[in-house]
């Protein structure tokens, strides 16, 4: 059974996530009713796919709707017609929609059509406080050039607190906006003003990372996150801590402070470059290492583990999950306990079966709504050595 299916067999004329506004589909209820349709939704996908452990109450989102801090819109230009979607999001920050709104009313008149025609996208990322729109481009020429630099004094100039702009160019024209194949020769990233880094605030510490890099959309529930993985991962002195798909180090550093040791792994460059410098600035002695993850980098490439050192290893994949043998090559290391974090609630039964295949039993299962308004809960599942 798929996670969305069981949401649709609590909710009466369910309208598919892909049929719905930004995918917004849970966004008309009241957030209560959303809760409990999402608890009773993850107990029978639970049970319906014979899942072993039992997941407790989904901890809620402190911000149930305006909590996005990414969005973005498609832009297409048809002889004559600027196609660009300006319907207002429930779950966006209102200054999101505003700033959709101002650069249409610019890209519809004939001063910006070259640049209308040369837009794949437009993405604003940042925080609660400030905002960095992105503007993503099939093209780049001296004209265009000239264009954006103007859009960007409008935003400069704007109320909404757009403190950076920037162009990446992907004339690939992908669906996935900020991932696809960069170009690989010539100009990919172009900065209008502004920082080409971000920053999140965690209270006690402050990380950078880059415009482009990943970054969880849920600004409000990230405090959840961490306490909740620093619960269940339970590090202490006398553990090594692996923290895999890390990031900039988001769980490195919120956590690494009561390890041994920390290692954390990226495919990302640009990522693991900002963890560095962050690991730097706050004089920490961890390690990170850019490596596409898979099976071969598993087992070939990660340090070997040393024996008598128990080693702690939280991973957090993107929506796909992992590639083909990583976890069996995490299990040939014998970490004393992993925590699996789960983007996409349907990565889940393939993945446990797996780790229970080479011996490896539920310990705990705790879902948090990082997505409230969709079908999606972020899943964190502890695992332990039968």
């Amino acid at each position: 059974m798929l996670f969305e299916q069981a949401i649709a067999n609590c909710i009466p004329n369910y309208t598919r996530e892909s049929d719905s506004a930004h995918g917004e589909s849970l966004a008309m209820l009241d957030y209560k009713d959303e809760l409990k349709i999402k608890n009773q939704a993850i107990q029978e996908f639970w049970e319906v796919n014979r899942l072993a452990g039992n997941p407790k109450p989904i901890i809620a989102s402190p911000m149930p709707r305006g909590y996005r801090t990414t969005s973005k819109r498609r832009v297409a230009m048809v002889p004559g017609n600027l196609q660009f979607d300006r319907q207002d999001s429930m779950l966006e920050p209102e200054e999101h929609n505003k700033i959709y709104n101002l650069l249409f009313e610019k890209l519809i008149t004939p001063a910006y059509k070259p640049l209308a025609y040369a837009l794949n996208w437009i993405i604003i990322r940042g925080t609660y406080k400030y905002r960095v729109v992105i503007f993503n481009i099939k093209k780049i020429d001296a004209t265009i050039v000239r264009k954006l630099k103007q859009i960007s004094e409008v935003l400069q100039q704007s109320p909404y607190h757009v403190t950076a702009a920037h162009t990446y160019v992907d004339t690939t024209e992908s669906d996935y906006y900020l991932e696809a194949k960069r170009p690989t020769e010539g100009l990919n990233f172009k900065q209008l003003y502004g920082p080409r880094e971000m920053t999140l605030d965690l209270g006690h510490f402050r990380l950078k990372y880059p415009v482009t890099g990943f970054s969880q959309i849920n600004e409000s529930q990230i405090h959840n996150l961490i306490k909740a993985a620093g619960r269940m991962l339970g590090l202490t002195k006398e553990d090594k801590f692996l923290d895999l798909y890390c990031g900039y180090g988001l769980f490195s550093f919120a956590l690494g402070e009561a390890a041994k040791s920390v290692l954390g792994v990226e495919w990302e460059g640009p990522s693991i470059e900002s963890a560095k410098a962050s690991a730097k600035f706050l004089k920490k002695n961890y390690r990170f290492v850019a490596g596409k993850i898979d099976e071969d980098f598993v087992q070939m490439r990660l340090p070997r583990p040393v024996p008598g050192e128990p080693e702690k290893i939280l991973l957090d994949p993107p929506r796909k999950g992992c590639e083909p043998g990583v976890i069996k090559g995490l299990v040939m290391r014998k970490p004393v306990r992993v925590c699996h974090v789960f983007c996409g609630t349907d990565e889940i039964p393939a993945a446990l079966k797996e780790w229970e295949r080479y011996g490896y039993r539920v310990r705990e299962v705790q879902p948090l709504d990082l997505f409230p308004g969709t079908p999606h809960l972020e899943t964190i599942v502890t695992l332990e050595k039968k």
